[in-house]
């Protein structure tokens, strides 16, 4: 897989004003027998291949709201539920904790990912698009954890926090599903793995976001209030959905093929 990379301002506001609008408002035997098969196959295709973005091949550090993460067909741009989405704002941060424990200094970070992963922080979030925008995609797996304002353990209730995921579809409509961050253990916090489940994972978005809530003792949680609904997330496994023009176009050549396999027989 070759790594992601942060692309530039001008590609950043480019970006930005085109991710917001639509998150604001907000996809015959022998021969003829095989051919016949691929031809049904290539019409009724599934998500043709997952992309999987995981942060690595780029730098450790700080991240401003609106900058963009480039990486297998996709757009990760970060931001803040601020004016100007955060531009100029600390929204998050590449975290290594293995190569630069450093990144998480005076807060309770995650302790069993020895990778480069994303931290959310200050109630920063991610906005998450095709390359080529208004190509469509799903949402499969990630992996998260929460992030702590404060390195005292005893601080955090079981469930510390939720990750939301929220997606958009091509005609604007939206659907999400929730999922629990746990407190930390005795060591620390732990990334685990989310798989998305029913409706959710089956559905075709063309933009998708990812922000915390952070929660109390009495399970009361909030997101965006706070600057405390930190989260780690790495390994988002994406399934690219082929669109309907590609499906015909294979289907019309594998048509051809038949025809010719017929006309060569008869």
């Amino acid at each position: 897989m070759l790594p992601g990379a942060l692309i530039t301002n001008e590609k950043k506001r480019h970006n930005m004003t085109r991710n917001q609008s639509s998150a604001t408002a907000r996809r015959r035997g022998g021969l003829s027998k095989l051919l016949g098969a691929a031809l049904v196959s290539a019409a009724f295709a599934a998500p043709a291949h997952a992309g999987v973005i995981d942060f690595e091949g780029g730098y450790i550090g700080p991240v401003g709201g609106m900058e963009v993460w480039q990486q297998s067909g996709f757009d990760v741009t970060f931001l803040a539920n601020l004016p100007g989405n955060g531009e100029g704002y600390l929204v998050g941060a590449f975290m290594n904790m293995k190569d630069d424990p450093f990144t998480c200094i005076d807060m309770a970070c995650p302790v069993n990912n020895q990778t480069t992963f994303y931290g959310a922080l200050n109630d920063g979030y991610l906005d998450i698009t095709r390359s080529n925008y208004g190509d469509q995609f799903q949402v499969k797996s990630f992996d998260a954890s929460f992030i702590g304002g404060s390195p005292v353990l005893s601080s955090y209730p079981a469930v510390a926090g939720l990750l939301r995921v929220q997606g958009w579809r091509s005609d604007g409509s939206s659907i999400y599903q929730d999922f629990l961050l746990g407190g930390p253990t005795p060591g620390g916090f732990t990334f685990g793995h989310f798989d998305t489940t029913g409706a959710f994972a089956n559905t075709s978005f063309i933009e998708a976001a990812f922000f915390g809530f952070v929660c109390n003792a009495q399970g009361s949680c909030s997101a965006f209030s706070t600057d405390r609904a930190q989260f780690g997330i790495d390994n988002i496994v994406m399934a690219e959905v082929p669109e309907p023009s590609t499906s015909l176009i294979v289907g019309l050549g594998l048509a051809g093929l038949m025809a010719a396999a017929r006309r060569r027989k008869a």
